[in-house]
């Protein structure tokens, strides 16, 4: 190998390790790692903002693609252009130059265009451009989900599983169970109720029966209960092997936000998460120990649980509960809220096992005016609380 072949190779390495680094920092910046600078209100990042013009660039930036000029410093002009182009990676100060240095420039987008009435976008994408020495470019696309897990809610209530099961919406005339999104700035609505084929007949008349007991109006709207197939059930829920194979994933997210737990107590301990901060949380108790989410505001995210859970009636909780092997009861008196969704599956839980669904349970019981609501935000906290994963990158 000649030494201008062997100086120029390293050249090319070098530009690649400078749009690693484009790609490393730009995560950093959609994981809420970095603060804001010279950014109108200095906002929140956000999938939208990272594809909004004066939420993702700095003030004054003539730059016509969204690039996080206002959240990282893009701080060298190249020969021609009109505005600072690249970020310095190598070295950062002002000795930097073209011929010797690494620097990145980045550009963000939306892959699939979604309409900002649709809120967040799902997915990113982020080209980053890598510069070393002696002019060597190197370019890296990479595909960035907003969650590390997201669906969508079929219902307020989904129940998953063989017939018959066990399912009883409470005796109150007060309390509540609707598809219809909550939320502030609402979303399309979901169904109320969501069963497999073999159950829906059962869900029907138990709507029926708390709507007609004479509450003024209907408690569960909508009234119709929704019969899963293959278009609106979650891929997870396809089958048992996809529900445990979606279980590993869970576990694995959770364990590396240190939010794996095999009891109740020690995760209730550690806190279930607040409206401003979610959490996702594992609760592995299959076989084990029931888990009991108290009176009161108990927490707000993604909640799976593997074995039994029971909520009391003034329990309130923020976020998507899962309840995948296990039975789910609510007990008691009380006027708590329930926002988001719950699903509960029955099956073997453990990895290992080759059994499919069961008979699932979801049982109210007691009066009160407590409630079961969807709502969209309250789902968007439960996945956002997942974190931000990569589902690809290629040299292009």
């Amino acid at each position: 190998m000649s030494a201008t072949t062997a100086v120029d190779s390293t050249a090319e390495m070098q530009a690649y390790y400078g749009a690693e680094a484009g790609l490393q920092q730009a995560l950093n910046v959609l994981r809420g790692n970095v603060a804001s600078h010279n950014v109108a209100g200095t906002p929140k990042m956000t999938f939208r903002n990272a594809v909004t013009l004066d939420k993702s660039n700095r003030a004054g930036d003539q730059a016509t693609a969204t690039r996080l000029s206002g959240w990282l410093v893009y701080d060298y002009r190249s020969p021609g252009a009109t505005y600072d182009d690249r970020v310095k990676v190598n070295p950062t100060d002002n000795t930097y130059s073209p011929l010797t240095g690494i620097a990145f420039g980045l550009t963000i987008s939306d892959p699939d265009a979604t309409p900002v009435a649709d809120g967040d976008p799902p997915r990113l994408v982020i080209n980053s451009i890598g510069y070393g020495p002696k002019g060597a470019m190197k370019r890296l696309e990479m595909v960035v989900q907003r969650n590390g897990i997201n669906f969508t809610v079929p219902a307020a209530i989904t129940v998953v599983g063989t017939s018959p099961m066990t399912f009883a919406l409470g005796n109150s005339n007060a309390s509540g169970y609707t598809g219809n999104d909550t939320y502030s700035t609402p979303l399309a609505g979901v169904s109320a109720i969501a069963v497999n084929s073999g159950n829906q007949s059962q869900a029907q008349l138990t709507i029926d029966s708390l709507n007609a007991q004479g509450g003024g109006t209907s408690q569960v709207t909508p009234s119709t209960a929704l019969t899963l197939n293959a278009s609106n059930t979650p891929p997870f829920l396809a089958s048992a092997d996809a529900t445990r194979l979606f279980l590993v994933q869970a576990r694995d997210i959770a364990s590396g936000e240190g939010r794996y737990f095999t009891t109740g107590a020690t995760a209730i301990a550690a806190g279930l998460g607040t409206s401003a901060s979610p959490l996702t949380t594992v609760i592995d108790n299959f076989g084990g120990n029931v888990v009991t989410l108290a009176s009161g505001y108990q927490g707000c995210g993604l909640l799976i649980v593997t074995g039994d859970l029971i909520t009391q009636g003034n329990t309130d909780f923020e976020g998507v509960i899962l309840v995948l092997g296990g039975t789910f009861n609510r007990n008691g008196n009380g006027n708590g809220h329930i926002d988001g969704g719950i699903i509960v599956a029955s099956l073997d839980p453990r990895p290992d096992a080759t059994t499919g669904f069961g008979a699932p349970t979801f049982s109210v019981n007691g009066a009160g005016n407590s409630d079961v609501r969807y709502n969209s935000d309250a789902a968007r906290k439960a996945f956002d609380s997942t974190g931000v994963s990569v589902s690809g990158v290629h040299e292009y």
